[in-house]
């Protein structure tokens, strides 16, 4: 039986008529090609990894409270955010499960951190394909994130990190509509390496994670490794 496939994305805080539709062209990974204007990178995420038939659930991240973010992220979900993912799972014939909402308080405290670290690794199953976009948020909130998929990935049982991305709007040139989605995937793996390194002796750390990461072929790395 097909694992079902967890998406994951932070709602912005975008004023009304800010968050503009465009076309996110693929950086490294031709999976993410996507034609038409979407306001979230998860669209082209959902639409390389996800297959006719397959069963779906998204995660939503909104900002709580009554302050501007907390406003215009609820907006953003339920004006823009919600009816994309209805479009994209009709038109490919996905089966999703449900739209589900975790809130935060919007504030940077730790324990507000915390909580929303808790909230998503509570909501991933066991036998769950686990895919994010990093792109919206504030700062803190993609680290929070990714501690979240590290947590899953390493402690519940046949958690699979499928892929992670991130958008970028170019804002000097907004006239093209065209913003780039770039592959992150190897930037969540490295933590994982990097606890490996601690294990081993390597004089050249640098080269060990570019072989563990496919960039470097083992006869330039296996040097590096006493």
């Amino acid at each position: 039986m097909e694992n079902c496939k967890v998406f994951i994305s932070t709602i912005p805080f975008l004023q009304e008529g800010k968050l503009s539709p465009v076309v996110y062209k693929p950086i490294g990974n031709s999976r993410l090609e996507y034609s038409k204007e979407t306001r979230f990178p998860i669209i082209p995420l959902i639409n390389g990894y996800a297959n006719r038939g397959d069963k779906v659930r998204v995660l939503a991240i909104l900002a709580d409270g009554e302050m501007s973010n907390a406003v215009n992220t609820k907006r953003n979900f339920y004006a823009y955010f919600e009816p994309e993912i209805s479009d994209l799972v009709r038109q490919n014939g996905l089966e999703l499960e449900n739209i589900e909402k975790i809130f935060t308080p919007d504030s940077e405290d730790i324990d507000s951190h915390l909580k929303l670290f808790s909230d998503i690794a509570e909501a991933i199953n066991p036998g769950e394909d686990v895919y994010a976009c990093i792109t919206y948020g504030t700062k803190p909130m993609p680290i929070v994130l990714t501690m979240a998929l590290n947590y899953v990935y390493k402690l519940k049982k046949d958690i699979s990190i499928g892929c992670t991305v991130y958008g970028r709007f170019p804002h000097i040139d907004e006239d093209t509509k065209t913003s780039f989605i770039y592959d992150t995937t190897s930037l969540f793996y490295m933590d994982s390496i990097v606890n490996k390194l601690s294990t081993m002796r390597a004089s050249d750390p640098a080269k060990v994670i570019k072989l563990m990461l496919g960039y470097e072929t083992t006869e330039d790395t296996c040097n590096g490794v006493e």
